[in-house]
C-alpha cells in the first residue's frame, strides 16, 4: 500500500477511535456492554440485527468512509447477498437464479459472491468462495477487502469472519449497512452479476 493510502486508512480508523472516546463518558456511567457474538458462525435467521463489529476486522458505519477507501486505495468490494443456486444442467453447471423480490443492485465495481455467508458451506461453495477471493485479490492476503450485503444481514458478518479466520486475509473491512446504507445516502448503485458458480472448478487453488 502506498504511503498516501496508508495515511487515509489510518485516518478512517482514527475517526472511529475518536467516536469511541467521545462517547466513553456516557458508557462509563452505565454497566459494561458485552457484544453477544456467536461462538462460530451465525445461522438462521440471517436477516436480523447484527453486532457492531467482527473480531479482527474494521467496521465502517458511514458511506463516506467507504467512498474514501474506494477513491484512495485498491480495495476489493465483495457483495455477498444471497440468491438461489439452481440445479445442474447437462454439463454439470449450476446457474444462479436471481429472486424477483430481491434487488440485484450492488456498490459500483464490486464482485458478487452469493451464498458464501451461510453458517456452514459445503466443499464446493467453500472452494467457490476461497478461489474467487484468491483470484480477485491476486493471491495477496494483505489486500484490502470490504464485505457487505444489506442492513441487518448476518451473511456479510459470517463472510468477514470466514475470510479472516479460515482463509487468512488480514486487512478486512465490514460495511454492515450495505446497499441499504448506500441507497439512503442517494449514492449510485449498479446491477450486479454473480461470479459463475462453475468457477470453483475452473480457478486455481488459492
Amino acid at each position: 500500500m502506498c504511503p498516501r493510502n496508508q495515511i487515509r486508512t489510518e485516518v478512517i480508523k482514527a475517526k472511529h477511535i475518536l467516536l469511541c472516546l467521545l462517547t466513553w463518558p456516557l458508557l462509563a456511567c452505565a454497566a459494561p456492554v458485552q457484544e453477544d457474538l456467536p461462538p462460530g458462525y451465525r445461522g438462521w435467521p440471517y436477516k436480523a440485527p447484527t453486532p457492531q463489529s467482527v473480531p479482527g476486522a474494521t467496521t465502517l458505519f458511514f458511506a463516506e468512509d467507504v467512498q474514501a477507501l474506494i477513491e484512495t486505495t485498491d480495495i476489493l468490494l465483495v457483495n455477498v447477498s444471497p440468491i438461489t443456486l439452481g440445479p445442474a444442467d447437462a454439463d454439470g453447471n449450476r446457474p444462479w437464479i436471481p429472486r424477483r423480490d430481491k434487488s440485484s443492485e450492488q456498490l459500483p465495481g464490486s464482485i458478487w459472491l452469493p451464498n458464501v455467508g451461510y453458517e456452514s458451506l459445503d466443499p464446493e461453495m467453500d472452494a467457490y468462495f476461497r478461489k474467487n477471493l484468491a483470484f480477485h485479490s491476486g493471491g495477496d492476503k494483505s489486500r484490502l477487502l470490504l464485505f457487505y450485503c444489506t442492513a441487518d444481514c448476518w451473511m456479510s458478518w459470517n463472510s468477514v469472519k470466514r475470510a479472516r479466520e479460515e482463509y487468512g486475509y488480514r486487512n478486512i473491512y465490514w460495511y454492515p449497512y450495505g446497499t441499504d446504507g448506500w441507497k439512503e445516502q442517494e449514492l449510485e448503485l449498479e446491477t450486479g452479476i454473480p461470479e459463475p458458480f462453475a468457477s470453483f472448478r475452473e480457478l486455481p487453488d488459492g
